[in-house]
């Protein structure tokens, strides 16, 4: 390769590269946008709505359909402090969290990093408790990824608990879950 041809090259894959990295920033590193939607191997769909005022803040709703019902919602907030839920809905019952829960800290996720959060309810509290276990690859029917794996357990003060290993890829989202007793949940499809 001569020397123009190679500067043409590097040029190419500099701007390539400057492209990807704007496309990332765009779709935001935890992604959310009125209209994002998520489809699951479950059936359950995940679409986006919002913002709206929830307890003074600004929420995204994440809503939560099976075979096409909204069966229920999630109140977050995306901010500088990471995404904190304020509450969730379903049955027709509102839950508000307060304080809100941590889901997910400041950007970006590594392995080794740890969090942990605590809102009350009435009647009881309830606490998730988060790792970042490392990467791994995974396949699903939504693409091939390079996935953060998050091992998020779930503790109540009445003795409740349970545990999810989430496989996060920033700039999309969540593209597998896997419940406590095994069952594996991959991403199928997303919007955008």
């Amino acid at each position: 390769m001569t020397r123009p041809t190679r500067r043409a090259a590097v040029r190419a894959a500099a701007l390539i590269a400057a492209l990807l990295l704007g496309l990332a920033a765009a779709q935001g590193y935890y992604p959310a946008a009125a209209g994002y939607s998520w489809t699951y191997s479950s059936g359950e769909t995940q679409a986006m709505q919002g913002p709206r005022e929830m307890n003074g803040r600004q929420v995204y709703v994440l809503v939560h359909y099976l075979d096409g019902v909204p069966i229920s919602e999630d109140y977050l907030e995306y901010g500088d402090g990471g995404v904190y839920s304020h509450g969730s809905a379903a049955g027709g019952q509102l839950l508000s969290y307060q304080p809100p829960l941590l889901v997910y800290p400041p950007e970006p996720l590594a392995p080794g990093m740890k969090w942990i959060s605590t809102t009350n309810l009435p009647g009881f509290s309830l606490t998730l408790d988060s790792e970042v276990l490392g990467m791994r690859g995974v396949a699903t029917p939504a693409g091939r990824f390079n996935a953060l794996l998050i091992r998020q357990t779930s503790l109540t003060s009445s003795g409740g608990q349970s545990v999810l290993e989430l496989y996060f890829v920033p700039g999309v989202g969540l593209v597998r879950f896997v419940t406590q007793d095994g069952t594996v949940i991959d991403l199928i499809e997303r919007s955008f």
